[in-house]
This record gives structure tokens, C-alpha cells and sequence, in this order.
């Protein structure tokens, strides 16, 4: 796999997002939500019921399901305060997995804190992405006013910084929209002919190999050099399950494959063939999926309501920024329109002081949920 040698950085209101490029390549995106459980956060919670038939018990961390936590034959008891870390995020309707931490991971600050409450936010992608490839990372892309306090101490003095101008897209103009639509449909044509097509399950990934008009052997091995890129740019976490065309050699792309994710920085554990020839391989779930963060249903081309939401917010303040417009309107389904003015407020009230005037909101009714129109003036 390339090195990452780019990042860019584009922050918008309730989100901020970090591509990884090496050259010209998009290799990861990450999406940073105010609030998102993410692998790493650290919480304060309260044990509730043990898990039937199991050594785990549920906690209540203040998010929607409660956690579990795997505390073999010394198991805390019911309604006792724990300090645990994320090392699952939640999933769907499945609850975050967590585990006990050392007391010298909490601050003496936060020792009153009453469960449950979340005590450390996970470290923020730009960090993460610095200090990842930090030997190879060259440079910084990033627009003036995308860049906050907290993000100007994440970045790397010692690194090349092209500030790009106000009225820039960074995300459009280096081709990352363009990659995560493509990360959004399951099925990911090949040079060649040949095809993989993802579907995602509650259990597992399944990745079926179609040859085309292909030679078996190199379609194979087409495929496997395509999914251990689309690993890190769909962030695929969990079991995986490759179900190779039947082929002499099979077991030499095994080694191949394992040699391609050797880089990933998510720990990825390819097991080998099943008895039935297809390739099983386990990668840690550290963060949500792109499919999980964007689409209501990976199954269906729909966005979730939220993405769409953010997305307005995004052209909202690039819109009025550009324009210099005093009045911001944004034209939207009623689910996205609730959904500005409730749970997402803090977000738009954030749009509202980079634009200096008030989001005019209206519902359009009858449109599907991907529609958002903003005009200016």
C-alpha cells in the first residue's frame, strides 16, 4: 500500500472530516461527531444485568443502548459506578463493547462525576492520522477558516501547510466525494472486467468475486489487491468473509493478502480458507463504517437523515461564505428540517455564527430525503 503523505481537513459544523491521500489516492476518511462514541473514549458508567449464559454484564454509559463488559468470574455488582474505555462503538442497534480501566487513566478532576457520563472524548482523527504516519505525512491541506484553537495544536509545525483559499472545496477538488460515493455502492468494478461485491450483514461482511470477462486466476487476484484497499477506504470492521472464484492457487493470495493489510494501522487478521476455499479474515472495529455513518440502510442507496442534515449545514456556510449573502436559506425534506431544529441545533446555531446571520429553514414537502436546496440572498 502507498505511504499517506496528505492530509486535508475539512471542517464544518457538527463534523469534522480527514482524508488520507498518498499522492493522488484517497486512503481513508475519517468522520469526527461531536458526541459519537468512538473506540478509545472513556466513560463512566452504572452496571445493570448480567448478560444470560455469559461472564459479561450490561452498563449504562448515557447512550441510547447500554455497553457491554466482559469481566469474567468477578463480576461487579448490579448498580455499582465502573470507569471504563470504548474498544467497540456501538453498532446498529448492538450496544458499545467497553472495558475496565487503571484508575491512573482518570483525571483527579473528574473523580465527582456521577454515571453515567462520558469522561475523555476518543483522540480526534487529525491527531490520530499525525501520529500515525507521522514519518511519511508531508503535508497539511487545510482552508483559513476551517481551522479552530484545538486543530491548530494538532498540526505539525514541522510539516509542509498549504492553506487553501476561503471559496475552496478541498474535499471536492482532491476527488474525496468523489471516492466515498464509490465506497457507498456495494459492488466495486476492477480494471480488467472483473468485480467485488460487498454486502454488509449484522454478523459478518461478505465479499463475493465476479470474474467477468476475466481469466479466474487474475480476476483472484485482482480482487484481493482491491479489498485490502476497500477495507481502509469503507473502514470494513469485523469477520469478512471472501468468497474467491474456485481456482488453482487460492491459497497463495492468503499470503499475498496479508502482506497487503500488513500496513493497515487497524489491527487485521487474515485466518486463511475455510474448508470451503473462501478467505477469512477479522479486522478490529475501531470506528463506524462509512456506510454505518452515511446511509440509513447499507442495503438501500439512501443517505441517513443525519448525513444529509450535516451536508446542509456544510453548503449553508460555504454558500454564504462565498457569496457574502446576509440571508441563508435552506430547502430541505421535514424530517431534516426537525432534525436541525432539535437534536442537531447545537450545529446549526455553530453554522449560524461562522455565517454572522440566522439559517432560514423550510420544509419542502413531498421530496425525497437526500433533497436540500440552499439559497442565498
Amino acid at each position: 500500500m502507498p505511504k499517506i503523505d496528505t492530509l486535508l481537513v475539512d471542517r464544518s459544523p457538527g463534523e469534522t472530516r480527514v482524508a488520507a491521500l498518498a499522492g493522488n489516492h484517497v486512503i481513508e476518511v475519517y468522520h469526527h461527531r461531536i458526541g459519537l462514541p468512538a473506540a478509545g473514549a472513556l466513560y463512566r458508567g452504572r452496571v445493570g444485568k448480567p448478560l444470560p449464559g455469559s461472564q459479561s454484564v450490561f452498563v449504562d454509559i448515557g447512550l441510547e443502548s447500554s455497553a457491554l463488559l466482559a469481566c469474567g468470574v468477578t463480576r461487579p455488582s448490579e448498580g455499582v459506578s465502573v470507569d471504563v474505555r470504548i474498544v467497540q462503538p456501538p453498532r446498529n442497534d448492538k450496544g458499545a463493547k467497553v472495558a475496565l480501566i487503571r484508575d491512573a487513566e482518570i483525571s483527579k478532576a473528574l473523580t465527582e462525576f456521577k454515571a453515567p457520563i462520558c469522561l475523555a472524548e476518543a483522540e480526534h482523527p487529525l491527531a490520530f492520522c499525525g501520529r500515525t504516519y507521522q514519518h511519511s505525512l508531508k503535508s497539511i491541506i487545510v482552508t483559513p477558516n476551517d481551522i479552530d484553537h484545538a486543530m491548530a495544536r494538532m498540526l505539525d509545525s514541522s510539516l509542509h501547510s498549504f492553506i487553501h483559499p476561503d471559496s475552496s472545496d478541498v474535499f471536492r477538488d482532491y476527488g474525496v466525494d468523489e471516492a466515498i460515493e464509490r465506497a457507498l455502492d456495494p459492488v466495486v468494478p476492477f480494471e480488467g472486467g472483473g468485480k467485488l461485491i460487498v454486502e454488509y450483514t449484522a454478523a459478518l461482511t461478505a465479499v463475493d468475486v465476479d470474474a467477468g470477462p476475466m481469466p479466474v486466476v487474475e480476476a483472484n487476484k485482482s480482487a484481493v489487491d482491491v479489498l485490502a484497499r476497500e477495507l481502509r477506504l469503507r473502514a470494513i470492521a469485523g469477520p469478512i468473509i471472501v468468497d474467491l472464484i474456485p481456482s488453482a492457487g487460492r491459497g497463495d493470495l492468503v499470503e499475498r493478502l496479508r502482506k497487503l493489510v500488513a500496513d493497515d494501522p487497524v489491527p487485521t487478521r487474515v485466518s486463511g480458507l475455510t474448508p470451503e476455499g473462501r478467505v477469512e479474515l477479522n479486522r478490529r472495529r475501531s470506528r463506524a463504517s462509512l456506510s454505518d455513518l452515511l446511509m440509513d440502510n447499507p442495503s438501500l442507496p439512501r443517505p441517513s437523515t443525519y448525513a444529509v442534515a450535516l451536508d446542509a449545514l456544510r453548503k449553508s456556510v460555504r454558500e454564504g461564505l462565498v457569496s457574502g449573502s446576509v440571508r441563508i436559506t435552506v430547502h430541505a425534506s421535514e424530517r431534516v428540517v426537525s432534525l436541525l431544529r432539535g437534536p442537531m441545533q447545537s450545529a446549526r446555531v455553530e453554522a449560524e455564527d461562522r455565517l454572522k446571520t440566522s439559517l432560514t429553514l423550510q420544509v419542502v414537502p413531498d421530496v425525497d430525503i437526500s433533497y436540500v436546496d440552499i439559497v442565498a440572498g
